[in-house]
């Protein structure tokens, strides 16, 4: 997203304002959806969301256009988002960022192509593999000693990479990672480009990059050639609502066929006049709202330190992997409380806080400009009590769900050969140096422990056995 400054606003919404014109005709609908307008519904569900909302819930009818071959309202949205966020092409998701993920993989990739990405890929890339055919190469990571997050891969091992494989096709990088860090995409992206790849950055946790200049830079800035980002996470769509943009438009075509293999053929209405609001919101307003929640941000950082309560800051990570990190993402190592991320979580919700996430060793919590003075200063003052009251050494501290090694498990076929094979589930005793059918990401941090088509050796088994215990079960190929 290159948020383009010469669009000031385009001070429309296309699709929504299509929405709104449909209403207004009050027309007496016999098609879907079956609720008819809200009518037949639960009336505890009609009066929670209100006549007007089910009203909008509509579907494919003269003037509201069709996701799979917009020419309308849709198309129209699609162009606005595009020239905003410096898009060729700008496709809606209804399936969330996920569907974006795959289908520029299947777009892009052809069964035995080889792809570069990092292990802590989001699990719809895998999907997207399966779907393809293509084969993983996986780049060495950098991780962090405490807490215990990805930071990132280096340019020197891309560099390796790329020599060792010369006929890959693409390049996933992930940027931001679930805890906010980015590594150094520009590097990354131009070092793939001089070897003829093209770059797939999953950006889905940072829709709001870009808008700031003290967040980190939009990904198509960088020449990132697909973008997908999960508008709902930090800017105003709705849950599931995300969008794919191409820096360059001559795939604009096979990844429209890929998205209609992939995306419901019945898309809710609501979810894509959210992305069509909240680019005009984003366009209205967003400068000046994610720089006053920087603010807030860098205020309560610094209300934490004090209180002895540091969170993980741009100069802990920036390195040979990691060239910063989102301010907005507070992760707050569990040492602050002196017991684990889940015991520190679970206090937090007692106190009317809920976390992202919570893990062994640290917690994180999204701010965004739906979030106030009043409200952070609410967590301020539960964070400073959890620190004084929870029991030092308690829970979980120091315990590891997943243990970063630098050998990986040995592929001995492609995740869609091990997909599409026979399988059956057995004990992980019984597992030893048998294929695995299954992808086991284990969150957090959300990092592919084991990829079907890998050997499950004895290393892979002890870790599963520390969460899945050691009566779990796996499913494996059945040759």
């Amino acid at each position: 997203m290159c948020y383009n400054k010469t669009v000031k606003t385009q001070g429309r919404a296309p699709l929504w304002e299509a929405l709104l014109n449909y209403r207004r005709q009050r027309l007496n609908s016999w098609h879907t959806p079956g609720h008819k307008n809200g009518a037949y519904t639960w009336p505890g569900w009609r009066q929670t969301l209100g006549e007007e909302t089910l009203a909008l819930d509509l579907t494919e009818v003269p003037g509201l256009d069709n996701l799979a071959c917009p020419a309308g309202a849709i198309r129209k949205a699609q162009e606005k988002a595009a020239a905003f966020y410096g898009a060729a092409r700008t496709f809606f998701l209804v399936n969330g960022a996920s569907s974006g993920l795959m289908a520029v993989i299947m777009a892009t990739c052809r069964p035995g192509d080889e792809v570069i990405l990092p292990r802590y890929a989001h699990r719809a890339v895998f999907s997207g593999l399966i779907l393809s055919g293509a084969r993983p190469v996986y780049l060495p990571e950098e991780w962090l000693a405490s807490p215990v997050v990805p930071l990132g891969v280096t340019p020197a091992a891309l560099a390796r990479t790329l020599k060792d494989h010369p006929r890959a096709r693409l390049l996933i990088l992930v940027h931001p990672t679930y805890e906010g860090i980015v590594p150094r995409t520009r590097e990354l992206i131009d070092l793939a480009h001089a070897h003829g790849l093209a770059v797939l950055v999953d950006a889905a946790h940072g829709a709001h990059f870009g808008l700031e200049p003290r967040l980190p830079p939009a990904p198509l800035a960088l020449g990132g050639d697909y973008v997908v980002q999960s508008t709902h996470k930090t800017m105003g769509a709705l849950t599931q609502a995300a969008m794919l943009h191409l820096r360059q438009g001559e795939a604009a075509e096979t990844v429209a066929a890929s998205l209609n293999l992939i995306q419901t053929t019945s898309p809710s209405y609501l979810l894509l006049a959210s992305l069509d609001t909240s680019r005009l919101l984003a366009e209205e307003r967003g400068r000046r709202d994610w720089s006053r929640t920087v603010d807030r941000v860098l205020q309560l950082r610094q209300k934490l330190a004090a209180a002895g309560i540091p969170c993980l800051e741009s100069e802990d990570v920036r390195g040979a992997a990691a060239a910063g990190l989102d301010v907005t993402r507070l992760v707050i190592p569990a040492t602050a409380f002196g017991t684990g991320g889940i015991e520190a979580a679970a206090y937090l919700r007692r106190a009317g806080q809920e976390v992202e996430l919570a893990g062994p060793d640290y917690i994180l919590l999204i701010i965004t400009p739906g979030d106030g003075w009043d409200k952070i200063a609410s967590l301020f003052q539960a964070l400073v009590r959890a620190a004084k009251v929870l029991p030092a050494g308690g829970g979980e501290q120091g315990k590891q769900l997943f243990h970063p090694w630098t050998g990986r498990p040995r592929q001995v076929l492609t995740p869609r050969e091990a997909w599409l094979a026979p399988r059956r589930e057995v004990s992980l005793k019984e597992a030893r140096d048998r294929i695995c059918a299954e992808l086991i990401a284990p969150c957090p941090p959300g990092t592919a422990l084991v990829v079907p088509g890998e050997v499950l050796d004895e290393g892979v088994l002890t870790v599963l056995a520390s969460f899945r215990g050691e009566e779990g079960r796996v499913w494996i190929v059945d040759h």
